[in-house]
């Protein structure tokens, strides 16, 4: 009989302990949420009689149930990481500041290559990337390039100037596989930005298995020897070179015979090339499907026709070059598989030119910054049924000749 009362008693108390312990969410049975008892709280604050231990608050009990009782488990490390991952640095100080396991968690992030994975300046104030470099460049191998890049310089400065973006790849903890994605470039209204060779050479070696998009834009203190470390990374796909007069024809020839697989090929501002680039880009190129080569005047375009053997090339943008109807026949005549077209700021280019260009099945073509007669552009729309989006200079003509596309489809 007494062997029985005191089953009766455990099951009883094991019985109160369930109704108190928190309840699984519907969503997901392993995630417990930490819903403080307020009804227990309520009651102690309510009754006068209550012997008072000290004050009572959430943190303390917390601090009581959850740490020591460990009968109000805290949300899971992943998923607090996923919530600061949403969040700016400033924000997730801010949120450090619920309890001490935030704060912990809010502290590994700083080490976290997930939360890293997308880095941009940009998003840091001059303490808050300071701060950032100095914690996290000892683990993080991304972190610690953005340190070298920018050592020297002060990060007031740096901020104000530039723009620097990173991206980690999936394999980023392999040898060879640490960026994705790497760009620099100046804020608009400065002419350029502090890269040496010497750093170009580090982030190709340590990303050559990995690098797929590479954006260096008046990085006018690289060399053009400096440029052909480029060629190492084998998985790039895009290329976006502006504004550097030290880039030659041979030091691009170096680049493209080693990549297979390039797809986009931007070099805009170049004045160290001439028109061999074209004899290079049509020999190396098979698999290009965009190519920049705007704001290039010195180029003769009437050249290009080596680019017809590339079979895959879609968009052609010859941006502020200098267009004659010789060279536009060259164009419509070697490069009829192109889709997209970018004359904007080519002044050469007339009524007759309209002409040659509704021999190409385009469906995209930018006319801006190049003075039509409205009739000359109603004319080409109309027998151009090809074309999906047309930019022009006049913004009430940009309309019309939209409610024609429109009307079409």
């Amino acid at each position: 009989m007494q062997k029985q009362t005191q089953l009766t008693k455990f099951f009883s108390k094991k019985t109160q302990d369930q109704q108190q312990s928190p309840v699984r969410t519907k969503f997901n049975q392993d995630l417990f949420f930490c819903t403080p008892p307020t009804q227990e709280i309520q009651f102690k604050t309510d009754n006068p009689n209550a012997k008072k231990k000290g004050p009572i608050n959430l943190d303390n009990w917390i601090r009581k149930s959850s740490l020591q009782q460990k009968k109000w488990p805290f949300l899971p490390k992943n998923l607090i990481y996923q919530i600061y991952k949403f969040l700016q640095l400033r924000e997730c100080a801010t949120c450090s500041q619920v309890c001490k396991f935030w704060m912990i968690c809010y502290n590994d992030i700083y080490f976290s290559y997930s939360f890293f994975r997308e880095f941009e300046t940009s998003r840091f104030n001059e303490k808050e990337l300071a701060t950032v470099l100095k914690r996290s460049s000892k683990q993080l191998k991304h972190i610690k390039k953005v340190r070298d890049i920018i050592k020297g310089q002060k990060i007031s400065s740096f901020l104000e100037k530039t723009e620097l973006s990173t991206m980690l790849s999936d394999n980023s903890q392999q040898q060879g596989s640490l960026l994705e994605l790497f760009k620099l470039e100046p804020k608009k209204q400065y002419a350029s930005v502090f890269l040496t060779d010497k750093d170009l050479n580090s982030i190709c070696t340590e990303s050559y298995k990995s690098l797929q998009y590479i954006q260096l834009i008046s990085c006018q203190f690289m060399t053009g020897k400096g440029f052909e470390i480029i060629g190492k990374c084998s998985q790039l796909s895009l290329i976006n070179i502006q504004s550097n007069g030290n880039l030659k024809d041979d030091n691009i020839k170096i680049i493209l015979e080693q990549l297979q697989g390039l797809k986009t090929l931007m070099l805009l501002k170049c004045d160290g090339l001439t028109n061999y680039i074209f004899e290079i880009i049509g020999n190396t190129c098979k698999r290009l499907e965009r190519l920049d080569i705007g704001s290039n005047p010195q180029l003769d375009l009437k050249q290009c026709s080596s680019l017809k053997t590339i079979e895959t090339l879609q968009s052609f943008s010859i941006k502020d070059n200098v267009v004659t109807n010789e060279a536009l026949e060259i164009i419509t005549t070697n490069l009829y598989k192109l889709h997209s077209l970018n004359l904007e700021g080519c002044q050469e280019i007339n009524s007759y030119s309209l002409k040659q260009i509704q021999k190409l099945n385009l469906q995209r073509i930018n006319l801006k910054k190049i003075q039509f007669k409205e009739e000359d552009i109603y004319n080409f729309i109309l027998n151009a049924q090809s074309i999906k989006l047309m930019l022009v200079n006049n913004n009430l003509l940009s309309t019309r000749v939209e409610k024609i596309i429109l009307s079409r489809q």
